[in-house]
């Protein structure tokens, strides 16, 4: 039997599949401005953590007028964009903002957390923390291989001694 539509049902599938096809555009545009919106904020956290390190010197941190150029330019960016500033790009004002912004969080949470790991040193209560996430059984049975070394991190002396398990 030959296939056979009228004009009004052929009418009807055609607007039916220009509105489901108008939904999938709708989403996919939605996706896609929502990975933009991720790789601004990405690209600019790496962006200063590159610059940050790579002519930040002793502090691994550049600044202007004493003030991290991260911070100021996260700052400055934000209050611009939602102040209308960048009128109908406001949202990337915002973005690279908060990328900037991330970029200073990281570093400042990096270097709270690793002086907070100085500080406490290798008190016998951060030995047992560490000895107490045991491996599998299996990885217990491993032979195990004692190591010490020294490096220098950024001006500081590093040494790590392995203790034997008990």
């Amino acid at each position: 039997m030959p296939f056979q539509m009228t004009l009004g049902e052929a009418k009807d599938a055609l607007s039916r599949a220009k509105h489901s096809i108008a939904r999938v555009r709708e989403k996919a545009e939605t996706a896609i401005g929502q990975g933009i919106e991720v790789a601004e904020v990405g690209a600019t956290a790496f962006g200063f953590g590159y610059a940050n390190g790579r002519w930040g010197g002793d502090e691994g941190e550049i600044k202007v007028f004493g003030l991290p150029v991260d911070l100021g330019t996260g700052i400055a960016l934000t209050g611009l964009a939602m102040f209308g500033g960048f009128g109908k790009y406001a949202e990337h004002g915002v973005n690279v903002g908060a990328g900037a912004i991330a970029s200073y969080g990281y570093r400042t949470g990096y270097q709270l957390g690793s002086d907070a790991a100085t500080n406490a040193g290798t008190s016998t209560q951060t030995s047992a923390r560490m000895r107490g996430a045991r491996a599998p059984a299996a990885m217990n049975a491993a032979p195990h291989v004692s190591t010490a070394g020294e490096w220098d991190r950024q001006g500081q002396t590093v040494t790590v001694y392995d203790q034997p398990g008990e």
